[in-house]
């Protein structure tokens, strides 16, 4: 019997749009998705080998042209990449850049959710190393770049998901080869909102749990723990307008320069535009405070 192997990935980065991707990606008849949003094989769990990972997939059927995975940390791992090209090497990948300082900040809060920090933004950026290393984005891509063909990689802008849904995803379809549907009018809405632990032990708990659970190799279970609305009203409460954190504009400012050579990597490389899009050009022009950490050290 013939096995469902993946012909298209979604890389990353992470929050850029992952979520609503695998959501809308689920929506069409001629894409097979897992149950399991990310399985992490590529990157975190190979060794439990091709048999493990392909079962996922199991359950596709002739009618699916597409046979996917939404995994957004592999983008920032070279061994992933490398079997990736190996295992996969016609396989159709793709990543949705995100405004890096942003990016950065929407990954803290994530990180303030899951019990992984508690200090404010600027000693964060200090101590968690991939806050600024997943906005490098060029470096990352390079690895990608040099190992599958430029046609195989498509490279979405998350300014243009926010701006019309529809579109984008339109897009998404054209480079799959499959036609193009409506979404409903609920993928026009913002996938999740930012939220708080109510108990910063308990929700490092349940991350530590959950990770756990996933290097048993039962990540369908984390999935569906995950997806229960009971579990998201305990562990989590969402921000007010006068508690969510806000990044300033010295900090804005800031890792605007940190990223600023990585940006014009990727604007020479790939012809995205990206400095006028973002606005770094004129952003540099503004006198900003240094500020007391050396996040610089990660270009």
């Amino acid at each position: 019997m013939q096995q469902n192997i993946p012909n298209f990935l979604f890389i990353g980065p992470d929050k850029a749009g992952s979520t609503w991707l695998y959501r809308a990606l689920k929506k069409h008849k001629s894409i097979y998705l897992p149950y399991v949003k990310e399985l992490f094989f590529f990157d975190r769990f190979y060794e439990k080998g091709w048999t493990w990972y392909l079962d996922f997939f199991k359950n596709a059927e002739a009618a699916h042209q597409i046979i996917g995975e939404i995994c957004h940390d592999y983008l920032f791992s070279r061994p992933a990449c490398e079997r990736i090209a190996r295992d996969l090497p016609s396989v159709k990948l793709m990543v949705c850049l995100r405004e890096p300082a942003q990016r950065a900040f929407s990954a803290y809060l994530y990180m303030i959710k899951q019990g992984r920090v508690s200090t404010d933004f600027e000693t964060a950026l200090q101590q968690v190393d991939e806050l600024i290393d997943h906005g490098c984005y060029a470096r990352h891509l390079e690895n990608y770049l040099q190992l599958f063909r430029r046609e195989q990689i498509y490279v979405a802008v998350f300014d243009d998901l926010a701006a019309n849904p529809q579109q984008f995803f339109n897009n998404i379809c054209k480079f799959l080869s499959i036609e193009q549907i409506f979404l409903p009018e609920d993928m026009k809405e913002k996938t999740l909102a930012a939220a708080k632990p109510r108990s910063r032990f308990l929700a490092g708990v349940a991350r530590s749990i959950g990770w756990q659970v996933r290097s048993l190799g039962m990540p369908n279970i984390v999935n569906r723990v995950k997806s229960s609305p009971l579990l998201n009203r305990t562990l989590y409460a969402t921000y007010s307008h006068r508690d969510k954190p806000e990044m300033s504009p010295a900090t804005l400012n800031h890792l605007r320069a940190v990223f600023y050579p990585e940006i014009q990597r990727l604007d020479n490389r790939l012809g995205l535009n990206l400095c006028n899009r973002w606005g770094y050009e004129k952003a540099l022009c503004v006198p900003y405070r240094k500020l007391p950490i050396e996040v610089d050290r990660v270009n």
